[in-house]
Formats: structure tokens, C-alpha cells, sequence
């Protein structure tokens, strides 16, 4: 390996890092520009299966402005890629600095006495990232839904993603009740029917259905509004959907990203309607 730029204390960290890639099956690049815009040239750039990961090896951790703007670039763009900051097992970082660096979702290599590399930090994808519409108005569900994002977002995404099920099922089986308490449904239709005998989809449909309701009642749930529920519902079987390889993981995890941005919609809307019949 020939360096131009790494610092000579650095060096020997990217040799570890760039062996532990390799055995990744991944193709390699040393101080190479992964693009012509790009805010700071990592000493590594590492590709496979259209994932792209960014390593910038030092002496000494230092999560300074230049690995700060990569940070904010990469999340701006939604690149499908990882940035990572490596250093010897030795180096001590200061923990202000590796909160932040979690906060940004930059990821920590740690090149250990014996050569191995393990992840101190785990990167965040940017292009995995959700960010809801801010005006959007959960009520007694806020804190149920940010934690559900959060954890999408820092922790687990199938987990969040599961979290986010849970809620969005839950509040669509409380508006069926309270449509029933209000007397807008049919009188063979019952809180116990709903709550007992109707799985999901029927409390969907049936909240749609204008047969359901009684006389000079219209639906609650308009076509639109049935077809986003019944689309975000279908999360279940890709959470269970096991990816046969790299590509159909990267399209599952895409479509994670594109189920979770739909539920904290589904909760502010489902939370609204149970509001204006109540």
C-alpha cells in the first residue's frame, strides 16, 4: 500500500482496516475520491453489492470539521453508505466526542493489539434514515412513535419497524371501537366483534366499507387512506422475509426505510380521525 495523504501514525491502522475489508469480500481503494464532490477523501473507500464504506484512519480519534462535514454530506445526499473513523485500540477517545460521532452516525473502527478490527460504533446508513414530517400530530401516541423512529433509525430497524406495526394496528382497532361506541356502525357490528373476531385487514375494510355504516353515516376511512393501510400493513411478511442475498437485502432494506416514513403518517391520521368522532 502507498499513502499520499495518511499520516504515517495512521498507516498501520489502515493496513488492519483494509485486510478486514478484503476479507469481506469487498473491493478496496486507497485515498481514492468515491465522488468528484466529495468533502473529505477517506484513506479507504470499500465497495460491495452497491453498499459503499468510507474510512478515514487515525493516529489518534479525532472527530474534527473536515469528518463532521462527510458526515452532514453523506445524510444530506441519502447515500447508500457507512463513514467510519478507525484508530489503534491504544488511542483513547473522549466520550463528548464519540456521542457525537453516534449523533451523526459516524462509526468507530478499533484495530486491536493482535491486528483484528472490531466496531466500537456502528455506522448508520444514511439512505436507511427516516425522518418524519415535523408538523405531523400524534397525541397520546408521540412518545410511542419517536421511540419506534429512533430505534429504527440508532438501534434496530426491524425492531422499530415492528414497533411501528404494533402502534399503527393498535390505533386502527381503537377508531373501529370508537366508531362502534358512537353508534356509526352497523348494530350487528360490536365492540367485541371487532376487538375478537376481526383480524387487521377486516377492521381496515370494514372502517371503508360503506355497508358497514348505519344510515346517513359515511365511511370514516376514505380509498386512499384503506390502500396506504393495507400497503404499510404488508411490513409484517418483509420484516419475516428472509434476503436470499446482498442485493435483495439492500432492496429490503430500502423498503423498510420507504414502510417506516409511511407509519408515523398512518398514526397522525388515524389519531385525527379518532378525534373528530369521539
Amino acid at each position: 500500500m502507498k499513502f499520499n495523504f495518511t499520516p504515517e501514525e495512521a498507516q498501520s491502522t489502515a493496513r488492519a482496516v483494509r485486510t478486514h475489508l478484503m476479507r469481506r469480500k469487498m473491493n478496496v481503494n486507497v485515498e481514492v475520491a468515491r465522488w468528484e464532490d466529495i468533502p473529505l477523501r477517506t484513506t479507504l473507500t470499500a465497495e460491495k453489492s452497491g453498499l459503499t464504506i468510507l474510512v478515514e484512519t487515525q493516529g489518534t480519534p479525532n472527530y474534527n470539521a473536515a469528518a463532521r462535514s462527510l458526515a452532514v454530506w453523506l445524510a444530506a445526499r441519502r447515500s447508500y453508505a457507512q463513514f467510519y473513523l478507525a484508530t489503534e485500540s491504544e488511542a483513547l477517545a473522549e466520550a463528548g466526542m464519540l456521542d457525537e460521532m453516534r449523533k451523526d452516525g459516524v462509526g468507530l473502527l478499533v484495530v486491536n493489539n493482535n491486528g483484528t478490527v472490531s466496531e466500537s460504533i456502528v455506522a448508520r446508513n444514511a439512505a436507511l434514515v427516516i425522518t418524519p414530517d415535523p408538523t405531523l400530530k400524534y397525541g397520546k401516541c408521540k412518545a410511542e412513535v419517536l421511540a419506534a423512529v429512533m430505534k429504527f433509525n440508532n438501534v434496530n430497524r426491524k425492531d422499530g419497524l415492528r414497533d411501528m406495526c404494533e402502534i399503527v394496528e393498535r390505533e386502527t382497532e381503537t377508531l373501529a371501537v370508537i366508531a362502534v361506541r358512537k353508534s356509526k356502525l352497523n348494530p350487528n357490528i360490536t365492540e367485541k366483534s371487532i376487538t375478537e373476531d376481526k383480524d387487521w385487514s377486516e377492521q381496515i375494510n370494514t372502517l371503508a366499507s360503506a355497508t358497514a355504516y348505519r344510515t346517513g353515516c359515511r365511511p370514516i376511512l376514505e380509498d386512499k387512506l384503506k390502500t396506504d393501510l393495507h400497503s404499510f400493513r404488508g411490513a409484517r411478511n418483509l420484516i419475516d422475509h428472509k434476503a436470499r442475498n446482498k442485493t435483495e437485502d439492500k432492496k429490503r432494506q430500502m423498503q423498510f426505510a420507504e414502510r417506516m416514513m409511511q407509519g408515523p403518517r398512518l398514526v397522525a391520521e388515524l389519531v385525527s380521525l379518532q378525534r373528530k368522532i369521539k
